[in-house]
């Protein structure tokens, strides 16, 4: 199981990173208006919003990478 894990973590640590790059593509896009918001919670800016999933990404990324 432990194995199966340490094999999957770059694939994951690539797929955070490329989500990542998107959402931070994203934000300048988005506050030109030249793309929409599309991910809000209820409460917090927009700009917030995929602010922290680009941050969250990158942390997933960094996870997958670490010890590497």
């Amino acid at each position: 199981m432990l194995s199966a894990i340490k094999r999957f973590r770059p694939k994951i640590g690539v797929i955070a990173a490329i989500l990542a790059a998107i959402f931070v593509l994203w934000l300048p896009l988005g506050i030109l208006e030249i793309v929409p918001f599309t991910f809000t919670i209820p409460g917090e800016s927009a700009v917030r919003s995929h602010a922290g999933l680009a941050v969250g990404s990158l942390m997933v990324a960094a996870w997958g990478f670490w010890g590497r």
